[in-house]
């Protein structure tokens, strides 16, 4: 799923003529902030599930979440955070 803009590039005035179409076509909206998040700016989170099979999976998720760890706040009933 592409997106039009990316919510950390207009926060940043020096790169934001930087991303491109492609920076832009691998970009997702946030599933925590569900802000508009161009490729290079996107982190991956893993996690293992809390039920009997114990599987890891991951994320992608923007780097302002990771940074805050806004991510461990997501489904913590169910995952185990590994990032």
């Amino acid at each position: 799923m592409a997106v039009t803009r990316c919510h950390l590039c207009e926060e940043e005035h020096t790169n934001r003529d930087r991303y491109n179409a492609d920076d832009l076509a691998g970009g997702i909206d946030c599933p925590i902030c569900f802000q508009p998040t161009c490729r290079r700016h996107l982190s991956t989170v893993r996690w293992r599930w809390r039920n009997a099979t114990r599987e890891t999976a991951s994320a992608r998720i923007c780097r302002a979440c990771k940074s805050a760890y806004r991510h461990r706040e997501w489904d913590p009933l169910n995952r185990e955070w590994i990032t």
